[in-house]
């Protein structure tokens, strides 16, 4: 793994490089940084869909079970709810919560607070299932970040918020 993040950074090194020589006139840092940005995203996606391959789960899975748990007791949401928290389409939500249904995750019910609305909600299979999925994504991010400072990770933290907001 040290290989490929030396091998990764050396040739975004090596391509600012030939940029700097060939067109100086560009912004050569920015556009390493975009890169470097873009590399981090998919290595960060890489490790984080191999992190859920002994669970069976797929992003969109472990998403609606992460957004279901975090809302605390009764771990229940409309779809409407979860389309709003959710990156996913109506169709890719049905899809997704028949598949956790079908293994006793989660199950559709009427709302109580609106008899024509539905709800999702986690069974209790779910919730010891999502907790512990959980414990073991919040120890890999804990292992991926430890090479950073506390004062680090916080700046980096703020940074890639900041970005996000622009």
């Amino acid at each position: 793994m040290a290989e490929a993040k030396t091998s990764s950074r050396m040739a975004v090194s090596a391509m600012l490089e030939q940029w700097r020589q060939q067109r100086p006139e560009l912004p050569i840092l920015e556009a390493g940084l975009v890169g470097v940005l873009l590399r981090v995203g998919k290595r960060l996606e890489q490790i984080g869909l191999e992190s859920l391959k002994p669970y069976e789960l797929g992003w969109s899975e472990h998403d609606l079970l992460a957004a279901l748990r975090r809302r605390g007791s009764p771990y229940s949401a409309t779809p409407g709810e979860l389309l709003d928290e959710l990156f996913i389409t109506s169709g890719a939500l049905t899809a997704c919560t028949n598949r956790l249904i079908a293994r006793g995750l989660v199950f559709r019910a009427k709302s109580k607070k609106d008899s024509r609305s539905r709800i999702i909600a986690l069974t209790t299979d779910g919730f010891h299932f999502i907790d512990k999925v959980t414990t073991e994504r919040f120890r890999l991010c804990e292992e991926l970040m430890s090479v950073y400072s506390a004062d680090d990770k916080s700046k980096l933290f703020d940074l890639a918020e900041q970005f996000l907001k622009s």
